[in-house]
């Protein structure tokens, strides 16, 4: 007999974010190359057949866990405490606890060599970064510094940017050791100084 099931709420609000959650435990053990609805399914503690009525395919599944999960990620290194004063937030970029976790870094450093190989994932972090995250930052920063031409608010956003992607790139080498984040810091702030500000 077959039951109706309509009217029956969805569980998509429960499940997507589990299986998201679930293909960046894939993603740190396996690289992305091992992500399959399989090892996902394995990992969110539910049937494969579950994994796929959500997911239709395996680049649907990775469309979406950019635009959501890697996404969220981003904003929130960038949106983390918006109390604070602009120098000590762009310090904060460079400090520990950055990404929340070193599983965190491993995703984001496997999703920028994939986008080297892969145009989809390429153009989907070149539309996270042109199209969220750089303009974000460069409202910021134009809201701290009013005097500061659009130009230059835009290319001081892009080198703290560079600072940013490269520190955390030579971190998960083991190069930026404690002496070499305070280098960047400095950097960081020297870039940010040529910024005419309020009291300036």
């Amino acid at each position: 007999m077959t039951v109706n099931q309509i009217g029956r709420p969805s569980k998509a609000g429960e499940r997507v974010p589990e299986i998201l959650r679930a293909t960046a435990e894939v993603v740190v053990r396996e690289g992305l190359a091992g992500v399959t609805f399989a090892k996902v399914a394995e990992a969110a503690g539910m049937q494969r057949t579950l994994v796929l009525h959500y997911f239709g395919s395996r680049d649907e599944l990775l469309g979406a866990f950019i635009e959501h999960a890697v996404s969220a990620l981003g904003a929130e290194i960038f949106r983390r405490d918006p109390g604070l004063p602009l120098r000590e937030r762009v310090l904060s970029l460079f400090a520990p606890g950055a990404y929340r976790s070193h599983e965190d870094l491993v995703v984001w450093t496997e999703l920028v060599a994939l986008s080297a190989r892969d145009v989809e994932v390429r153009r989907r972090l070149r539309e996270l970064w042109t199209g969220l995250w750089l303009p974000e930052l460069e409202a910021t920063l134009a809201a701290h510094c009013p005097g500061a031409s659009p130009d230059d608010v835009a290319g001081t956003v892009y080198a703290l940017a560079c600072l940013f992607e490269a520190h955390w790139a030579f971190s998960i080498q083991d190069v930026a050791d404690e002496r070499r984040r305070r280098q960047v810091e400095r950097a960081a702030l020297l870039i940010l100084d040529r910024l005419p500000t309020p009291a300036s």
